[in-house]
């Protein structure tokens, strides 16, 4: 049952490698953004987050890490169960079924895996590693998506309903496009080389919520 949203709010670090939109917390900030949903976004320093931590644990929390939401002071943490815990609050972003719920298990293991990579390459300081991600891993990443969104009719993964992986995959391609090919630009893809991707692109960032909310300022 859909229950309405209030007093929440999202902690994230106040910027990841000089942006205010890399990293995971924006994967919930789109999804509460497209939801319609009132929040706080409190932004930490990384001193402050040492902080906070710190202040979590004694409170009995297991492993506090950002991104992390409050609901009414209540603590949910990890990007993905936040997500999944905000779809089913608001009934809608998840699976009709244990077959559609299965398969977006699926489709967001494997752009956690993506993430994973990106993660790696971007911040593990190891040439090799990065040459690896820009010369393999981020194509092969690209035809996965690109074959994710082409099973059924419409620009999201479940054709024209909109899920939160579809946010997943939308942030994911935008953080890649900033650290590989250009920091000042948005989520883009050749259209010839994967147009499933592309239409999903252009289809998410025209979302009524969304329009002006893409990037911070």
């Amino acid at each position: 049952m859909a229950t309405e949203l209030k007093d929440i709010k999202l902690y994230y670090f106040t910027q990841v490698k000089g942006s205010k939109t890399l990293g995971r917390g924006d994967h919930i900030r789109l999804m509460l953004e497209d939801a319609g949903v009132n929040y706080e976004y409190v932004r930490l320093t990384w001193d402050q987050w040492q902080a906070k931590k710190v202040e979590l644990l004694e409170q009995g929390e297991i492993d506090p890490t950002m991104p992390y939401i409050t609901i009414g002071g209540k603590h949910y943490f990890k990007t993905l169960p936040v997500m999944r815990v905000i779809a089913k609050k608001l009934g809608k972003y998840n699976g009709e079924n244990e077959e559609e719920e299965h398969l977006l298990d699926a489709y967001s293991d494997s752009i956690s895996d993506w993430l994973t990579k990106w993660g790696t390459a971007l911040f593990g300081g190891n040439e090799e590693v990065l040459k690896a991600y820009k010369e393999t891993h981020r194509g092969n990443a690209y035809k996965l998506i690109n074959r994710m969104l082409s099973l059924n009719k419409g620009p999201y993964v479940f054709g024209e309903k909109i899920t939160y992986v579809d946010f997943l995959i939308y942030h994911m391609v935008d953080d890649d496009i900033k650290t590989i090919v250009d920091a000042e630009a948005e989520a883009h893809v050749d259209s010839e080389v994967y147009p499933h991707v592309a239409a999903f692109i252009e289809a998410f960032k025209n979302r009524p919520n969304l329009k002006g909310s893409i990037a911070l300022q």
